[in-house]
This record gives C-alpha cells, sequence and structure tokens, in this order.
C-alpha cells in the first residue's frame, strides 16, 4: 500500500520543498501530485495556498528512518568538514616532516656513493639504491592507521555513540578492516541493509587517499554485519536460483552494491544451468537470476 503525504504552502514549489525535507527525500525519490495550484487572491483576500500529496517510491519506505539517516549523514558531513580541516594541518606537518627526512636519506645516501668510490663502488651502490626503493615501497596506510582510525571514530562518536572503538587489521594484499565495537545499539550505524556502513567505508576509503597514492581497499564493519549479510546473500541466491527454475521464469533481485552482486554471482557459479547477470546503471544495478 502506497504511502501517502500531504503538505501545503504559498507556492507549489514551496509546499513541495517544505515535503521533502520533512520526508528527507529528493525529488526523484517521490511521486508528485497537486492536490490545489494556490491562488494570490485579489487585493490579498480570498487567498488559497497550494497542497500537494508525496508519495514515496520505495515500497519499505520509513520516514523516522529516512530522517535519522538524513540526520546522521549532516552530522557526519559536519564532523567531516571540521577533521579535514585539522588533518589538512597534521598533513602539512607530516609532509614538511618527510621532506627533510628524504634529504637526510639523500645526504646519508650521497655520502655513500662518495664512500663507495674509494672503497666497493659497484656493491655499496646497489645496496643503497635498495634500502631508497625499500623506502618509497613503506606501505603509508599502516604508517598512518591511528590517523585514519581516528577519522572515523570521530565520525562515530558524533553520530552518538561516545564509547565507541574502532580496531585496525591487515587482511593482506593491501586489504584491511576497520571494526566498530560498542556496547550501544548499532542499527544507527548500520542502517538499513548496510547503507550507513557503506556510506563510513566510503568517507574513510576516500580520506585514506591521501595516504596512498597505489591500490587499496578499506572495508568497516560492525557487529560482524559483513559476514552475517554475506552468510544472508548466499542463501538467498541458492533459494532464487531455486525459484527460478520451478516458474520457468528469471528471477530479479532488488539493488544491490557491486560487492554484493558479486556474493550472488559466487554464490552461484558452478551450479549447472544457472545463470547470473546484472542490468541498470548504478546505484540501480542489479541482478537477475536465470535457472533452467
Amino acid at each position: 500500500m502506497e504511502k501517502e503525504y500531504y503538505y501545503v504552502g504559498v507556492t507549489v514549489d514551496e509546499a513541495i520543498k517544505k515535503g521533502l525535507k520533512d520526508l528527507a527525500l529528493t525529488e526523484d525519490a517521490v511521486k508528485i501530485e497537486v492536490i490545489e495550484g494556490g491562488s494570490a487572491g485579489i487585493f490579498g483576500l480570498f487567498k488559497k495556498e497550494a497542497k500537494v500529496k508525496l508519495v514515496p517510491l520505495d515500497e519499505d519506505y520509513n520516514k523516522e528512518d529516512a530522517v535519522e539517516l538524513a540526520k546522521a549523514t549532516e552530522e557526519v558531513v559536519e564532523v567531516e568538514k571540521v577533521a579535514e580541516k585539522e588533518q589538512e594541518v597534521e598533513v602539512k606537518t607530516t609532509e614538511q616532516e618527510e621532506v627533510v627526512v628524504e634529504k637526510v636519506v639523500e645526504q646519508d645516501v650521497h655520502n655513500e656513493e662518495t664512500k663507495s668510490e674509494e672503497e666497493e663502488p659497484v656493491v655499496e651502490a646497489e645496496q643503497n639504491e635498495e634500502q631508497v626503493k625499500k623506502a618509497k615501497r613503506e606501505d603509508y596506510i599502516v604508517k598512518n592507521q591511528e590517523r585514519i582510525v581516528n577519522y572515523l571514530q570521530n565520525i562515530v562518536v558524533a553520530m552518538g555513540y561516545p564509547d565507541v572503538t574502532v580496531d585496525f587489521r591487515e587482511d593482506g594484499n593491501r586489504h584491511f578492516t576497520l571494526n566498530i565495537k560498542t556496547e550501544e545499539n548499532t542499527s544507527l550505524i548500520i542502517g538499513k541493509r548496510g547503507i550507513t556502513l557503506n556510506s563510513l567505508q566510503f568517507l574513510v576509503n576516500n580520506y585514506a587517499k591521501k595516504f596512498s597514492s597505489h591500490y587499496f581497499r578499506i572495508e568497516v564493519d560492525c557487529d560482524d554485519y559483513r559476514e552475517n549479510r554475506k552468510k544472508t546473500l548466499e542463501e538467498l541466491a541458492l533459494n532464487l536460483a531455486k525459484k527460478s527454475k520451478k516458474i520457468g521464469k528469471p528471477v530479479e533481485l532488488e539493488p544491490m552494491t557491486s560487492i554484493e552482486r558479486k556474493i550472488i554471482h559466487n554464490a552461484l557459479t558452478g551450479i549447472k544451468n544457472v545463470e547470473t547477470e546484472s542490468r541498470g546503471e548504478e546505484p540501480h544495478r542489479y541482478l537477475v537470476i536465470t535457472a533452467k
């Protein structure tokens, strides 16, 4: 059943804006119907307000969840701005320190090369070159893990979790995990189908780019949501494949992230006469399962 919301304003545009703000939705996420166009009246008399009806396109839309998420997002943005300003100062200091260190390293290398000319020029030069290469390959994500952890922790604290802690873990192949821990209810941190957790993950990866120009991936998790979600999607994939075979038609899934689509695809890979296909455009790209 469609959820209908009515709003009034001096003009139709004002009524629509008032409704979108109250629902915490964008114009492309609702169906708009003008009930009354509104009228200025004559000499200020018989004036009528404009009235509109807004219907969220998402059948599972929940106003309280949407408003909470919007507030949390606003707080995240504000914290991010403050953190960015603070980090700019820190990064500038770090860059200055790194320049000094690089000059010292270059001077040391130069001294070693000069010394090597008197002793063993070829061997010493190769050793110094190897040391410089190793220094350049140093993983600055690991080196700056404390800053990255504090960045995420400050955001979650601003969302209303003062007791939160964040653990940093190396998973190998330049993959890392930040695990959020708190004694409070984590539903706001995770969000519906992990939407808030995915937003936090996007912010953290974007922030960490300043510390490395190489490929890396940071996953943000909370209450083992990622692993539980993976098991749920794998079970869903198998059940929908059975359904597709039973009804003799392809089955469409709801829009998902590329990672979640990959989980379902991998779960069905190798199963005979079952195919998966991605359709649509991001962020509304979805999977279609066909079983024969």
